[in-house]
């Protein structure tokens, strides 16, 4: 039976309701801490167990720098996010060049992490002054230029992600405005995590089949490639429900050949949902109330189907889940999957709190001989990947 004949309805589930309700409690009782216990036995090696352990006081306390904490060879930062590491630090002060959905990303970022951000910069003065959804005040270049001793000491970080564009920008800071470059944060192709990420921990086997979950541009599907190497690959299976991002990634997947790009969400039935379509890698399943909220501006309505469903009776070496808080559902829905391919797994367990252990506990009770590791991406609490094996 094909997608479409499939029965289609509004609705949520019980395990994605327990899920619920752990999280608007809180809750780090009795049941949550078997759990932990359970999950800290399967883990392989001494880095994992500094991340849960860290994972775990963050999620009991709250206090963030349990994880900023961590020592540098507990994170897999690549040496640009280093970067960010060593001249973004608490109490900083910067202007983040670019007010986009970059910059907005960056700053809600940084001032959970104790940087101040006192303004954006931009190329001219048709922006601003002060920026609608955040409230930080906008200076154009020529601004910055003429007031140029008042930022002296703080940190310049360019959001543009496309390398050219961002070297540009550099350039005009230090050879036009006169900005010490020793003072920019610039360069980073992806200034988030390392381009290792999800595929740094395990080793290529022959005929891998690969399944990404949250394809967002394309790009984790030609890294999955690269890792693959001289070995090549049998088949991808991505899936991409932002209509935006989809429309994107068809065209760069279209010469990648061997892969099926799906336009769905993933989760444990086939169903439609609220989803928050910003055509960026934050765009995720809502609820109903968080739509009505949003006044359904930049919603759209979308399907999500269930991996047994979709990928029934094929191979799968390799599943990969950054679905920004949907893991535990999709999960449930490649059960069977799971249990017939035995496949390693990348996911992402920083969008919940408790997902660093509910989604281990998941996949022990699927294969209770799976081992566990724990790799941490970011110099906050984001970008922590648990891989199965």
């Amino acid at each position: 039976m094909g997608i479409a004949e499939k029965r289609i309805e509004y609705g949520s589930d019980e395990a994605a309701d327990k899920q619920k309700a752990l999280r608007e409690s809180g809750s780090m009782g009795a049941g949550f801490k078997e759990m932990a216990e359970n999950v800290y036995a399967h883990l392989n090696d001494e880095i994992s167990k500094k991340i849960f352990d860290a994972r775990m006081m963050y999620a009991t306390t709250k206090d963030l720098g349990y994880i900023t904490g961590l020592e540098s060879k507990y994170r897999n930062l690549s040496s640009d996010m280093q970067v960010y590491v060593e001249k973004i630090q608490k109490g900083t002060h910067c202007l983040i060049y670019g007010s986009g959905r970059a910059g907005h990303y960056l700053a809600g970022r940084f001032k959970h992490f104790g940087v101040t951000v006192d303004a954006f910069v931009e190329p001219d003065e048709s922006k601003g002054p002060v920026d609608d959804l955040t409230g930080i005040k906008i200076i154009s270049e020529k601004e910055l230029a003429e007031n140029k001793a008042l930022f002296e000491d703080k940190t310049f970080v360019i959001s543009y992600s496309v390398k050219s564009a961002a070297d540009e920008v550099r350039k005009r800071l230090i050879d036009e405005i006169g900005i010490d470059e020793k003072k920019i944060c610039s360069g980073i192709f992806d200034w988030r995590n390392n381009q290792g990420q999800y595929f740094d921990y395990f080793e290529a086997k022959e005929n891998e089949v690969f399944v990404d979950c949250g394809c967002f541009d394309g790009s984790t599907c030609y890294n999955f490639a690269g890792w693959c190497g001289h070995k090549g690959f049998d088949h991808i299976y991505s899936f991409e429900a932002d209509p935006e991002n989809y429309k994107k990634s068809k065209e760069v997947l279209s010469t990648l050949g061997k892969c099926h790009l799906y336009p769905y969400g993933t989760a444990d039935v086939n169903k439609k949902v609220y989803f928050a379509a910003e055509a960026f890698e934050t765009s995720c399943i809502i609820s109903k109330e968080e739509a009505e909220r949003r006044n359904f501006e930049g919603v759209e309505e979308i399907e999500t189907v269930a991996l047994d469903d979709v990928l029934a009776g094929k191979r799968i070496t390799f599943i990969k889940m950054d679905i920004e808080g949907a893991e535990y559902e999709a999960l449930l829905g490649a059960r069977k999957l799971i249990e017939t391919n035995r496949p390693r797994m990348a996911i992402s367990v920083y969008h919940k709190f408790e997902d660093f252990v509910t989604l281990a506990d998941l996949v022990l009770k699927m294969h209770p001989d799976y081992r566990i590791a724990f790799r941490h991406y970011g110099f906050d609490e984001l970008e922590t990947v648990m891989y199965v094996e």
